[in-house]
């Protein structure tokens, strides 16, 4: 064999030797890029929806059952709450006190949504607790909420089966289909005076033109509807 020959075959040799080493390395690269994005994914998302939970407080209706006449009743119970407790809780200025009024106002507001479902032809039992609980991920109109542990007001109508009903309590956000009668505008900008600018920024990224916040909110969107 020619020596130009043996070289030709050396250089083959050593390509398919380092075409190994490249392929390699390629598939640990990504391997760990993959194992980062999903922990930067995971993270950035608990970091966002942590942020917002120690902030606001949410409200939470369960209907008898989802027949249209307990439907329709879980909303009037609603309505009655909001109107008869709302001026109270409008004028709390941090999570730690809506919650102190809602402990302090807490059997009133059974009493009252008994009173409503009695007032409608019903004999339900209704309950009413603030606690700890799961919401699942929730738009409010153009607005985002994280699925995640919040502290809520949470009010069981009978067998508490039927469909839920969500809003936002601190800051006052029962504008969607609720009766504070508060404009979108207000309520985001009470929701921006209550998160950091990063939480709002992501919350709020619906209504935004920028591309950063649309791929913020693509992540916690993703990481949250992924889990």
């Amino acid at each position: 064999m020619s020596r130009l020959n043996k070289l030709k075959k050396t250089i083959k040799d050593l390509w398919k030797k380092e075409k190994w080493y490249w392929c390699a390395a390629v598939v640990i690269g990504v391997t760990f890029s993959a194992a980062f994005g999903a922990h930067w994914t995971k993270g950035y998302s608990q970091m966002i929806q942590g942020g917002i939970s120690a902030k606001v407080v949410r409200f939470h209706v369960l209907a008898n059952s989802d027949s249209q006449e307990d439907q329709a009743l879980k909303l009037k119970v609603r309505d009655r709450v909001l109107q008869e407790y709302g001026h109270i809780l409008s004028s709390c200025e941090s999570k730690e006190e809506t919650l102190k009024e809602l402990e302090k106002v807490k059997e009133k507001i059974c009493t009252t949504a008994q009173e409503e479902v009695v007032a409608q032809g019903y004999d339900y039992a209704v309950g009413v607790s603030i606690v700890r609980e799961e919401f699942p991920f929730k738009r409010y109109d153009d607005l985002i909420f994280p699925a995640g542990v919040y502290d809520a007001l949470r009010i069981e109508i009978g067998e508490a089966e039927g469909q839920n009903w969500w809003c936002v309590l601190y800051p006052q956000m029962c504008y969607v289909d609720a009766s504070w009668g508060y404009s979108t505008e207000e309520s985001h900008q009470r929701l921006e005076n209550t998160l950091t600018e990063e939480e709002f920024l992501v919350v709020s990224s619906l209504a935004q033109n920028e591309i950063t916040p649309k791929v913020k909110f693509k992540v916690v969107e993703w990481w949250q509807e992924r889990n």
